[in-house]
């Protein structure tokens, strides 16, 4: 009726009597709000496996039949055709009346994975990610309880879709840290939750990735999961030639210490762009330059509120803090000294993509970072041209790295392959493996277009960009399992980050050392580090000190002990919300120290 009244203009009585002189005939049609109808539909694919692929799905296929919880960790490398075997796979358990879950990491790339899944089972699969209107969520979940949906695709939170009867959960890039959900709590890792729904559902557990964690990874050899293995590229295409070039070499060839984009690159991509092909570049730094100073003075201009360096984003003229969102405007003299002579240091995204534009002039170049995909559906848009080959050159922060499959792509580029090498974090040197080796991939995707990638680094001798470029994942993984074992981090321990904050940097450091006091003495197998200052000491107005709770495996295999110990003597009263001023977050199996 309210729709009648709208439409006509008239009061609702007017409305009513039209009604029931049979004048008007009123209907009520429910109005869907299903996300994929802002989705390009992709193209359908005819697809025939691989014998190593069949292999594969034929494991896969005998432990759904079987009907217990099964974890596999499927290893394979950049190009592989992974997904091809979990939609088989997936058709396969719809076929049997089950239902599949489908987890990715990053909401970019949720749309490209959900097209695939549309077009192969129809009006059968979901998505769900937090980018969803609230409309969009509300009509979803609804007829996930209608039992409309038997496949959901779908980010971190997508692991709480209400599907019955799930006999397949898909945890693809399952490295990926953007699984772990941190604030606002519960905190949870959406891969090992993922892990234990699959243990109560009696469902297979299937991990997908060319770069999987240690944790992952070291699991197989102690053969607590299947492992299986995809070891050539799908269709007949070959890995990209990598080459690796020395930034501190070619600064000193080329007298150019302000070097962005070396030669051998900029040539790379001049002969792309002459053939009319296309090009990813990596530059895992958004913004225009990381730092800046005063020449005369050596000032740094750092956030007000925490204890990093202010970012100069030059697209809007600002000054912004990537932790609390602070901004201030460019300046044009120094704060301290009033010098004019202040300088930008450091490369971000913006000033790749200025380069690239004095450079090749007529190049289509789209830059894809947390500032270019605010808005609504922007992710899918960029891609979406890219797909359309209207842009040569897509430039991006490491939501570009991975998951992406385009044809006409033959040349990624590295800019800086440094730059989380010497975070102080004991997975600094895995991610920077992950994300090289991870883009490296993107490139050479089709048998008539090989690929090559090019690495520029300032440690061409280092482990992890060594071995993503020879693609040797086993000495790698290796070599970190050693180091790790020696200083007992995971997967040899399991960890408790205490992480200590307040306003008052003296009382944090009081109650940091009272929380030390507590946990001692430690029980058999158990170290504790600090209270130390974490690595960015202040963040969003917070002094922040942390303590790390190690448990090592042999003796306590499933970290019990090491859960009581931190349930048992630490006050409630402390936990998360501010207690005199001072809050204290615990996190168990911490992605990041940081």
């Amino acid at each position: 009726m309210s729709s009648l009244t709208a439409l006509t203009a008239h009061s609702p009585s007017i409305c009513q009597r039209l009604v029931e002189r049979g004048w008007v005939k009123l209907e009520l049609h429910e109005q869907t709000a299903d996300p994929f109808n802002q989705l390009p539909p992709a193209p359908a694919k005819e697809v025939t496996l691989t014998e190593e692929q069949e292999q594969i799905l034929t494991a896969l296929k005998q432990a759904s039949a079987a009907g217990q919880f099964t974890p596999i960790l499927l290893k394979g490398v950049t190009g592989s055709g992974k997904t091809e075997i979990y939609l088989k796979a997936a058709q396969e358990v719809l076929a049997q009346g089950g239902s599949v879950l489908v987890l990715v990491p990053e909401i970019a790339l949720t749309p490209q994975v959900a097209r695939r899944f549309r077009t192969t089972f129809g009006s059968r699969v979901a998505l769900w990610h937090s980018h969803l209107s609230r409309r969009e969520r509300a009509w979803t979940w609804h007829e996930l309880l209608k039992g409309r949906f038997s496949v959901v695709v779908g980010a971190r939170s997508a692991l709480f879709a209400p599907l019955p009867r799930l006999r397949l959960l898909i945890v693809d890039e399952e490295q990926e840290d953007s699984y772990k959900q941190e604030d606002p709590g519960p905190r949870y890792h959406a891969r090992d939750a993922a892990l234990v729904r699959g243990k109560h559902a009696g469902a297979v557990v299937l991990l997908t990735s060319a770069t999987p964690s240690v944790e992952s990874y070291y699991n197989v050899l102690l053969e607590r999961f299947t492992g299986q293995e995809l070891t050539k590229r799908f269709g007949g295409a070959v890995y990209p030639r990598v080459r690796l070039v020395d930034l501190k070499a070619e600064r000193q060839r080329t007298q150019n210490y302000q070097l962005i984009l070396s030669d051998p690159l900029v040539e790379a991509i001049a002969k792309r762009l002459e053939r009319k092909e296309q090009v990813i570049l990596l530059q895992n730094r958004r913004g225009f330059a990381p730092v800046i100073g005063c020449k005369d003075c050596g000032y740094t201009v750092f956030c007000p509120h925490c204890a990093v360096l202010l970012t100069y984003h030059k697209s809007s003229q600002l000054l912004k803090c990537h932790y609390c969102g602070t901004t201030t405007p460019g300046l044009e003299a120094c704060p301290q000294c009033g010098s004019p002579h202040v300088y930008l240091q450091g490369v971000g995204t913006e000033k790749v993509e200025e380069e690239l534009q004095q450079l090749f002039p007529t190049a289509g170049v789209r830059r894809m970072d947390t500032d270019t995909t605010r808005s609504r559906g922007a992710h899918q848009r960029i891609l979406q041209e890219f797909a359309e080959r209207k842009v040569d050159i897509l430039l991006g922060t490491q939501m570009i790295a991975k998951g992406l499959d385009f044809e006409n792509v033959t040349l990624v580029g590295v800019v800086n392959g440094d730059t989380a090498l010497f975070l102080p974090d004991f997975r600094a040197g895995e991610r920077t493996f992950q994300l090289v080796y991870q883009v490296c991939g993107r490139a050479g995707r089709r048998q008539e277009k090989p690929g090559e990638a090019i690495i520029q680094t300032d440690h061409p001798d280092d482990i992890a960009i060594k071995a993503a470029a020879r693609l040797d994942a086993h000495r790698f993984y290796n070599q970190v399992l050693a180091e790790r074992r020696e200083l007992l981090y995971p997967p040899f321990s399991r960890l408790i980050r205490l992480l200590v904050q307040g306003k008052d940097q003296e009382k944090v450091w009081s109650r940091a050392r009272e929380l030390r006091s507590r946990l001692t003495p430690l029980q058999e197998g158990m170290t504790l580090l600090g209270p130390a200052s974490a690595p960015y000491e202040r963040l969003r107005g917070l002094w922040r000190v942390h303590l790390l709770l190690k448990s090592s495996r042999e003796t306590d295999p499933g970290g019990q002990r090491l859960h009581h110990l931190a349930g048992s003597r630490v006050p409630h009263t402390w936990l998360e919300r501010s207690y005199q001023g001072v809050r204290l977050k615990i996190d168990v199996d911490p992605v990041s120290l940081l």
